[in-house]
């Protein structure tokens, strides 16, 4: 019998602009997996950026000029600075294919969709329109080298279309997601910016304020160094992060940002004036030690129940909020071999794990894991064979 003809592409040509981590990693899976697009354009600043981009074979064609990289293209990816979107997006729009759908990686999401539908407004069936969006995903490397063809598996990448965008034009689009690992959330703008400054910008700003001020005092500084643990280095990672990464996303979200840190500024605020009571309280009741402790613990016993009560609804993957993972939690002893032997035989039974996390690790003692699986039954195949290995696991 004669073979089925393969589908046609879900592209014709699409287009890269700025092909940093996200960008490059989207143009290499594409040249990898023809049936997301037909050709593959990408355009960078520099020419020595183009022509390492041909050395490493992860696009069809490169072009200095966006206008040049865009013409035809009925699929336009927006990778460049946040700032920079409004611009492009007014250059590249006279140069689409009709009926292109025109994307972005950004971070916020608010000021970008305004932008675009200007830019993309619905004129008549066939023009080009703005989708915004935002891949839950990144990795410590950065630049074109950093390309990952695992870059966005199982993480979400939500899409922001406009509320007059007819479902069958996206439809391509969340093909597209799907073909590069991910999964795909539609989110109105508003609410992702809000939800994102509260798990994501203002954790960021709150890292480094906290790793400045533990190092502020002179004094204390390297005693605080020499005694800082697990718990600080999770705490302060995001201060490692670079400000020029940071800067249009902060400019683009303050007043969800203002929010956040005003309402946070509050509560820390309630509970200094608890702990001050407190002190106050010890001092006048330095005979009964039992009852200066009542005056401060309602406040912080508060804080601490909702913390965890939230912090134990957070589900794997880390990545996305579609559905939640089963999870294990797995002891590890600190000696060689012991993840190889953690994962030899789930590999050999075929069962695999979606996410990992490290909880705890402590040089010289047990270390303990969470991993997440798709469904319960592949949790409970992983618990089997991982006590069979003679693991300590529990279920979350």
């Amino acid at each position: 019998m004669p073979e089925s003809p393969a589908a046609p592409p879900l592209f014709k040509r699409l287009a890269l602009i700025g092909i940093g981590l996200i960008g490059s990693s989207v143009a290499r899976i594409a040249m990898e997996r023809r049936h997301i697009a037909a050709e593959v354009v990408a355009n960078a600043r520099t020419q020595a950026t183009l022509d390492r981009v041909l050395e490493l074979g992860i696009a069809d064609h490169v072009e200095l000029d966006p206008a040049k990289a865009v013409q035809g293209a009925d699929c336009v990816m927006l990778c460049a600075p946040v700032g920079a979107y409004a611009a492009l997006a007014e250059a590249i729009a006279p140069h689409l294919a009709p009926g292109a759908i025109v994307t972005d990686v950004g971070s916020t999401k608010v000021d970008i969709c305004r932008h675009g539908a200007a830019a993309f407004p619905e004129r008549a069936d066939g023009t080009a329109r703005f989708v915004g969006g935002h891949p839950m995903a990144g990795s410590e490397k950065s630049g074109l080298g950093a390309a990952d063809p695992l870059l966005y598996q199982s993480a979400l990448w939500v899409l922001c279309p406009p509320p007059d965008l007819d479902d069958g034009r996206l439809d391509a689009l969340r093909a597209m997601v799907q073909a590069v690992g991910a999964r795909v959330a539609i989110l109105d703008p508003a609410l992702h910016d809000a939800a994102v400054a509260r798990i994501s910008h203002v954790p960021q700003v709150l890292a480094s304020v906290l790793a400045g001020w533990a190092g502020a005092a002179p004094a204390s500084a390297e005693a605080a160094l020499a005694l800082a643990a697990g718990g600080f280095r999770d705490m302060t990672r995001l201060a490692l992060s670079s400000w020029e990464v940071w800067r249009d996303i902060i400019a683009t979200n303050q007043a969800p940002i203002a929010d956040g840190l005003q309402a946070l500024s509050l509560e820390l605020a309630t509970l200094a004036a608890a702990a001050r009571e407190g002190t106050r309280a010890q001092d006048a009741a330095a005979a009964q030690p039992d009852v200066s402790r009542t005056v401060a613990e309602a406040a912080f016993r508060e804080a601490f129940t909702r913390g965890r009560t939230f912090r134990e609804r957070f589900r794997m993957p880390r990545k996305g909020i579609v559905h939640d993972l089963t999870e294990l939690v797995v002891r590890l002893e600190d000696r060689p071999g012991q993840l190889l032997a953690l994962f030899t035989p789930l590999a050999a039974a075929g069962i695999n794990v979606q996410d990992l996390e490290i909880l705890k690790v402590r040089e010289g003692e047990s270390g303990t894991i969470l991993l997440g699986f798709a469904t319960p039954d592949e949790a409970h195949r992983a618990a089997r064979h991982i006590a069979a290995a003679g693991f300590s696991v529990t279920e979350r």
